[in-house]
C-alpha cells in the first residue's frame, strides 16, 4: 500500500474505535466503526449493526478516514506545489520539476482508490485528482527541453612513478588490464528533441519509426504522452507495433498514468483499448493492473473484454483485488463474468474471494450489503464446490465468520462426504489437516 495510506498499519490500532475501512486480503471491503477483539476487528454498520467479525490474520489494510486521508493527501500536493514554485525560480528546473511530479504520482493513485472506497467524498477526491494532473501539466510544461543533465567530471588519473610505470595493457593478453573508459552520458540536443517530438506527433509512419529507434530505452518522459497520442490514431501496422514496443520500456509509473489519461479522453477506440493492454502486460504495479481490469470488464466490446482477460490472466494472484471490484458490480452479468474469470484462476487465493461471497441472506440483504444476489452467490457456491481441496482452506476460515458460515459448511459436506455441524470448527479442521497429510503423501 502506499506510503500516506500506510501510515496507519494495523500495528498501530488500539482498543478504541473508527469509523474506517477494512481492506481483506481477499479484496472485500468494509466501511464502519472498527474495534479490536484479539485476533479479530469487529466493524459495525448500518448493514451488520452488531458487527461483522474478521480476522486480523485476513486483513490487509485499514484506511484512515476519508477526511484525515484527504488532509494527507492534500498536504503532499502543496508540498509538490512548493517544489514547482521553487523550480521557477531556478536557473535550471528540470529537477525540481521532475521531483514535483515524482512527488504527485503516489497521490494521484491514492485518490482514485478512496474516491471508490469513500463514495460520500468520491467529488473531494475528484477534484483533488483534477489538481494533481493540471499541477502535473505545469510540471512538464515548465521544464527546459535544452537543459543539459549534469555529468560527473572524470577522475583524475593517479600519479606515475617514473621508477616503477605501469605495464602497457598487451591486447594479445586476455588477461591483460583494458585502459578505462570513461563515456559520460550525452545530453540529447534541444533541436533534436524538438525534431523527435514534431515526428512523434505528425510526422509520416516512416520517419516516426526511424525517430523512435533513437529513442526506444524508456528514459525520455518527455515523449511518452505524444506518444500515446500517436498511438490513438495511427494506422500503419509496423508504426503501432514500434510505438506499443517503445511505450512499454517506459517504467511503470511512467506509462500507467499516461495510459490512465488517455483512456479517460472522449473517444477512444476499443483498437486503442486492446492497445494500452498490450502496453502495460509486463507491468506489476497496482494500478497498470487495475487499468487491465477496467479493459477486461469495463469495455463496450466483447471482443475487447477477451482480449484483455487473456492477458490479464497471466497476472494470477495479483489480479485479484482489481477483479474482486467486479464480483460486486452493480451490472449483473458483468459479476458472473468476474466469478468466471477469478474462479477460472483457481488457486487457494482466489476461492479467498469469492467464499466471501457465501453471505447468507435474500438478495435483496445481499445487495444492500454486499453488492451481489442470491444468483452469484449460488454461483461462487457451485465454483467453491468444484474447487475441491484448493478451496477448502478458505471455506475452513469462513466457518469462523457467521454471516459466511452456513454456505462455507454446505460447501465443505459437498466436497468431503463429511456432515460435521457448521458451528463444529474443530472437526472440520482436524479433517482439513487430516486431508492435507493425504495430499501430500503422508
Amino acid at each position: 500500500m502506499k506510503t500516506l495510506i500506510a501510515a496507519l498499519v494495523l500495528s498501530g490500532l488500539a482498543s478504541c474505535a473508527w469509523a474506517e475501512a477494512v481492506i481483506l486480503k481477499s479484496g472485500e471491503r468494509y466501511i464502519g466503526e472498527v474495534s479490536e477483539e484479539g485476533d479479530s476487528y469487529r466493524i459495525k454498520n448500518e448493514t451488520f449493526p452488531d458487527g461483522i467479525v474478521v480476522k486480523k490474520e485476513n486483513v490487509k489494510t485499514i484506511y484512515p478516514k476519508a477526511e484525515e486521508l484527504l488532509a494527507r493527501i492534500t498536504g503532499v500536493v502543496d508540498q509538490a506545489k512548493a517544489k514547482y514554485e521553487e523550480g521557477k525560480k531556478a536557473a535550471d528546473p528540470n529537477s525540481y520539476m521532475k521531483a514535483a511530479v515524482d512527488m504527485l504520482f503516489d497521490p494521484e493513485l491514492e485518490a482514485a482508490e478512496a474516491a471508490e472506497i469513500y463514495p460520500a467524498q468520491k467529488q473531494e477526491f475528484a477534484a483533488l485528482t483534477t489538481s494533481i494532473h493540471e499541477l502535473r501539466k505545469m510540471c512538464r510544461d515548465a521544464q527546459n527541453l535544452g537543459a543539459k543533465s549534469p555529468v560527473d567530471p572524470a577522475p583524475k588519473p593517479a600519479p606515475v612513478d617514473p621508477k616503477n610505470p605501469p605495464a602497457k595493457p598487451d591486447p594479445k593478453d586476455p588477461a591483460s588490464p583494458a585502459a578505462p573508459k570513461n563515456t559520460p552520458p550525452k545530453a540529447v540536443p534541444a533541436n533534436e528533441m524538438t525534431a523527435a517530438l514534431e515526428t512523434i506527433k505528425s510526422g509520416p509512419a516512416s520517419d516516426l519509426v526511424a525517430t523512435l529507434s533513437k529513442f526506444d530505452d524508456g528514459k525520455e518522459e518527455r515523449l511518452c504522452p505524444p506518444m500515446i497520442e500517436r498511438l490513438k490514431t495511427e494506422t500503419d501496422a509496423q508504426a503501432k507495433t514500434v510505438l506499443k514496443e517503445a511505450l512499454s520500456k517506459y517504467a511503470g509509473f511512467v506509462i500507467v498514468r499516461t495510459v490512465e489519461n488517455a483512456l479517460k479522453a472522449k473517444g477512444v477506440t476499443e483498437d486503442f483499448r486492446k492497445d494500452c493492454a498490450d502496453i502495460l502486460a509486463g507491468k506489476k504495479e497496482d494500478k497498470a493492473i487495475s487499468i487491465l481490469t477496467d479493459i477486461s470488464f469495463a469495455s463496450d466490446s466483447r471482443d475487447t473484454r477477451g482480449y484483455g482477460r487473456d492477458i490479464l490472466a497471466a497476472h494470477g494472484n495479483a489480479c485479484l483485488k482489481s477483479v474482486n471490484r467486479y464480483i460486486h458490480h452493480p451490472d449483473a452479468r458483468t459479476r458472473v463474468d468476474a466469478v468466471e474469470f477469478v474462479a477460472a484462476i483457481d488457486t487457494p487465493e482466489a476461492y479467498g474471494v469469492l467464499s466471501q461471497c457465501l453471505i447468507i441472506g435474500t438478495s435483496q440483504e445481499l445487495m444492500k450489503a454486499s453488492s451481489i444476489d442470491v444468483p452469484l452467490r449460488d454461483l461462487c457456491t457451485d465454483k467453491l464446490v468444484k474447487g475441491g481441496d484448493k478451496a477448502c482452506p478458505a471455506l475452513v476460515s469462513a466457518l469462523g465468520n457467521g454471516n459466511l458460515r452456513k454456505w462455507a459448511n454446505f460447501c465443505l459436506q459437498k466436497i468431503s462426504g463429511e456432515n460435521y455441524n457448521e458451528s463444529d470448527l474443530r472437526s472440520w479442521s482436524a479433517w482439513w489437516k487430516k486431508r492435507q497429510a493425504e495430499l501430500q503423501g503422508k
